[in-house]
């Protein structure tokens, strides 16, 4: 920071003001690390631009009408294979979102991911190239991707008072982005896991891979989450641009993305929780020897609010035999969709003995956390506090 400032080349007052917002954030940061647990719970899409800020435009079509189409189709393929996932929008009209404010919807969501989705383009009288890919926020030398993210930040010249509400940034000078280097990005990895099973996705259905980058981009800046900027393809291509405005590739973009939702979802569920391994046990024999052992079916209900503590997810139903689970013996499978099964422990009434269990049961399980069960169904631990509370 001193080296920064002591360079007259290099000093601008934006960085002082700055200073304030970046502790700020780092301290959102680490709480929202504590908060966020080891499932993927909550996810808030971005369809960029919008409103009378179009966003890049071809020769029939706007950004932000396109971007928007995708992110309601991934949407929905969320919720329709993820029902225990909470999806939200940064917007779902033709409505211009300051970018400030689409962080802040995902900060106060306590959204596990930010997926925000535009459209590329390249200054006019310049060849067009084809193809995606999907940037996290970071620094980068390349030029290139320095002006896709002055042309994304560039955003903000639509918004009121921009220059006092972003302490005096300037989205077109480079001297104003000297204070994203000043800023670690505490979800850097998981970031970069996402992106990159992104970009495979758009490989295997034949998309040009322009691979995964890092850039300075302002509405990645202030999530307190995983966060990625995914360009679908370039607007002014006359091909790409055929493509992302036909229904069939609108669909196959947003196919693409939920398909990398879902692998990572999986992979950092399955890295976080128990790894199950299978006794070759079938499961009504070991409903049988092991009474204390209870298999909950969908549909189950308690028609009360219970709390548990959980200690693992797999793809597949696994035995709750004790021998799979360090010996406990009151493990229950709770089918949450077709291809996603949780295990708890400690069913109770009383959230003082959850509690209690929990700080039993991380000795064994250390990414154990405590959900909520209301009707039978699996909840975040605050919507059954809530419930108990009203």
């Amino acid at each position: 920071m001193m080296n920064i400032v002591q360079n007259s080349k290099f000093f601008h007052p934006y960085i002082f003001l700055c200073i304030p917002i970046l502790l700020l954030f780092q301290m959102e940061t680490s709480r929202a690390q504590n908060d966020h647990g080891t499932t993927l719970r909550k996810v808030v899409i971005d369809p960029g631009h919008g409103g009378r800020d179009g966003g890049a435009y071809g020769t029939k079509s706007k950004e932000k009408d396109i971007v928007l189409d995708i992110s309601l189709r991934l949407g929905k393929m969320i919720t329709e294979k993820y029902p225990d996932v909470e999806v939200s929008y940064t917007r779902k009209t033709d409505v211009l979102v300051d970018l400030d404010k689409r962080a802040e919807i995902a900060n106060k969501a306590h959204a596990n991911l930010f997926i925000s989705i535009h459209a590329n383009s390249v200054e006019k009288g310049s060849r067009c190239p084809s193809g995606t890919e999907t940037f996290v926020m970071g620094n980068s030398r390349s030029s290139a991707n320095m002006e896709v993210a002055k042309r994304e930040n560039s955003v903000i010249l639509f918004e009121e008072d921009y220059q006092q509400r972003y302490a005096g940034f300037d989205p077109k000078n480079v001297e104003s982005y000297i204070i994203f280097n000043l800023m670690q990005n505490s979800f850097l990895h998981q970031s970069l896991d996402f992106a990159a099973e992104i970009q495979n996705q758009f490989k295997q259905s034949k998309r040009v891979d322009r691979q995964v980058k890092q850039g300075l981009f302002l509405v990645l800046w202030q999530t307190t989450m995983p966060s990625v900027l995914v360009e679908v393809g370039f607007i002014c291509n006359p091909e790409e641009e055929k493509f992302m405005t036909s229904s069939a590739g609108k669909e196959t973009i947003a196919s693409s993305i939920f398909m990398a939702f879902s692998s990572y979802k999986s992979k950092i569920e399955e890295r976080s929780s128990f790894r199950l391994v299978d006794t070759g046990v079938e499961q009504h024999e070991t409903d049988q020897k092991n009474p204390e052992t209870v298999t909950v079916q969908p549909g189950t209900t308690s028609k009360k609010v219970e709390f548990c503590v959980q200690i693992a997810t797999s793809s597949k139903p696994k035995d709750t035999h004790p021998n799979n689970f360090k010996k406990y013996r009151d493990v229950e499978r709770i089918q949450i969709s077709v291809e996603n099964y949780k295990y708890i422990v400690g069913r109770t009434n009383n959230y003082t003995t959850a509690q209690e269990t929990l700080k039993k049961v991380k000795a064994d399980f250390k990414d154990a956390f405590l959900v909520s069960l209301i009707d039978g169904k699996i909840h975040p631990l605050a919507e059954g506090l809530k419930q108990i509370k009203d």
